[in-house]
């Protein structure tokens, strides 16, 4: 009997020792684990961190920390999972990285650290141009009908472009519009074009004589600029046309030659004529066009009505900055 004791002691002694080293083991037990590349990528939308990477076992939590230590996102990967995704801007999608960044990347398996690294970043950059602008002559006003914009992502982040981080200036006013396409992501080095549609963007017909700015901006990021250059037209008084009218005379029709070396429209009703330094109210007819467009002359024909004067007299056209005269 108590040879059976010491052999069932003997056993009893060898089972504790074994769950013993296995629980020593478990307790120590880390995988091999290898970070293979680390690299910022548009995901979904999402500014994020691909990481690529090699594990012994799984599952394999993945944290993103600021340099602080404040928690950004976190995630497990799962058997047969080699890459996974860190969120740089969590729930919020379609957001660029403004300035430079350092982020802390660690890896657990349990509550064991397999990795511990770094990542900077500097940040969003992007050259913008206003490549075109397109423009309708209304009766008493200039309007904004669409830019194009050209945008090259310059920085080592996703470049995010919307409604949402995209302004639009006109003389420093923040101007309404449509984007087409309404969202456009640009990977570091890509190029891409996009359309601007502004609401209600004009410049009054009294202010056409000035400078007018439009800004493009993408906030922190890039801005552009396009100007608005004065009207400053060619403009010719080929012809008035007069008739006797009791002691004085009627002026009936002016014939002028317009030339539009611009980069918008003009329209006819935009001309103003002032007898002896008078406004003279109101067209009767214009022939043959009311639109120039640029790069166009056209002589045109201003047929006026119960337009009196003595001789001698002075008549001026004025449309723009630029003013004709006449003397008969």
């Amino acid at each position: 009997m108590r040879i059976v004791r010491k052999i069932l002691l003997v056993l009893l002694v060898l089972v504790v020792l074994f769950f013993l080293l296995l629980i020593g083991g478990a307790l120590t037990y880390k995988p091999s684990f290898e970070v293979r590349s680390i690299g910022v990528v548009d995901y979904d939308g999402y500014p994020c961190l691909k990481i690529s990477f090699r594990t012994g076992d799984y599952p394999i939590e993945f944290k993103l920390l600021t340099k602080e230590g404040e928690s950004i996102y976190f995630t497990f990967a799962t058997k047969p999972e080699e890459v996974v995704y860190l969120y740089l801007t969590p729930g919020k999608p379609f957001t660029n990285i403004v300035g430079s960044k350092s982020y802390v990347i660690k890896a657990f398996y349990g509550d064991k650290e397999v990795y511990s690294g770094s990542f900077d970043v500097k940040g969003a950059k992007a050259d913008l141009k206003i490549k075109d602008a397109s423009f309708k002559a209304y009766y008493s006003s200039l309007s904004l009908e669409g830019l194009t914009i050209e945008v090259r992502n310059e920085g080592d982040v996703p470049l995010y472009l919307n409604w949402m981080n995209i302004g639009l200036y006109l003389d420093n006013l923040q101007k309404s519009f449509s984007l087409s396409p309404s969202t456009l992501t640009l990977e570091p080095g890509n190029i891409s074009t996009l359309g601007l549609e502004p609401v209600f963007s004009s410049v009054d017909l009294e202010y056409l004589n000035e400078e007018h700015r439009v800004d493009v901006v993408i906030p922190d990021i890039a801005r552009a600029s396009y100007i608005i250059e004065p009207l400053k037209p060619g403009l010719r008084i080929e012809k008035v046309s007069l008739s006797p009218f009791l002691n004085e005379w009627s002026v009936d029709s002016i014939t002028l030659t317009i030339s539009n070396g611009g980069k918008y429209p003009i329209n006819i009703n935009w001309l103003k004529i002032y007898l002896n330094d008078k406004p003279i109210p109101g067209l009767l007819s214009i022939s043959p066009i009311e639109i120039i467009k640029p790069g166009e002359e056209k002589t045109v024909t201003l047929g006026l009505s119960f337009v009196t004067t003595s001789r001698p007299f002075t008549l001026k056209v004025r449309l723009g900055a630029t003013e004709a005269s006449y003397s008969g």
